[in-house]
């Protein structure tokens, strides 16, 4: 069956969650890092041209500020360089950690995560009472997308958590949370989505 990135542990007065990628495993996640890198690289080798054909950076440069085509490929310098930067940078931070924990006891439920943002290990943490969380859910987190996580329905604004979350892990999750006291807003389509995902797990042993 294939391995889960969580690790959950689940006792009578807390639970524990733990993520420390988004993806299937850490190989999948730094092969990502390597290849959006090499595309980086090889965008800005190609702009830079070989033998008879000249890349975008020369012909640039050929080009007369009064030339019709200078705007063009000015243009096309720019958009390349925006991209490989781009590419760059996604690919050197899927080579750094990512991470995600929740700690939950019957007074705090405490989670703390390395933003996508984030280029070192720095964690961000954050607090609230039980009392104020409203209920929580598996549920959309990221409408635009599709995707699934854990979502509390608290004072103020809403927490979405494990962004990517399957069912069987997200299920776990919400029965240690309401042995808690949390109130769980349940989903009927719940219990056959765990059915295919554990199906689809030994499908790929």
């Amino acid at each position: 069956m294939r391995a889960s990135n969580y690790r959950i542990q689940i006792t009578a007065d807390s639970v524990d969650v733990e993520c420390d990628t988004p993806f299937r495993s850490r190989t999948s996640q730094h092969s990502l890092g390597v290849l959006a890198i090499a595309c980086s690289l090889v965008m800005l080798y190609s702009g830079v041209g070989h033998g008879r054909n000249p890349g975008i950076w020369v012909i640039l440069a050929d080009s007369r500020p009064s030339s019709p085509d200078f705007m063009l490929n000015a243009f096309g310098t720019v958009f390349v360089l925006v991209v490989a930067v781009v590419f760059f940078a996604f690919g050197v931070r899927y080579c750094l950690p990512f991470g995600e924990r929740l700690h939950c006891d019957r007074s705090t439920l405490t989670w703390s995560k390395i933003p996508w943002v984030s280029f070192g290990n720095h964690w961000v943490e954050r607090s609230i009472p039980m009392s104020e969380i409203l209920q929580a859910s598996y549920a959309i987190v990221y409408k635009s997308k599709g995707v699934y996580g854990i979502l509390l329905d608290a004072y103020g604004m809403p927490w979405k958590l494990f962004w990517g979350i399957e069912t069987p892990e997200a299920n776990r999750i919400l029965r240690g949370l309401k042995g808690l006291g949390v109130k769980i807003r349940q989903d009927p389509e719940m219990r056959e989505s765990i059915r295919e995902t554990l199906r689809d797990r030994r499908a790929q042993l």
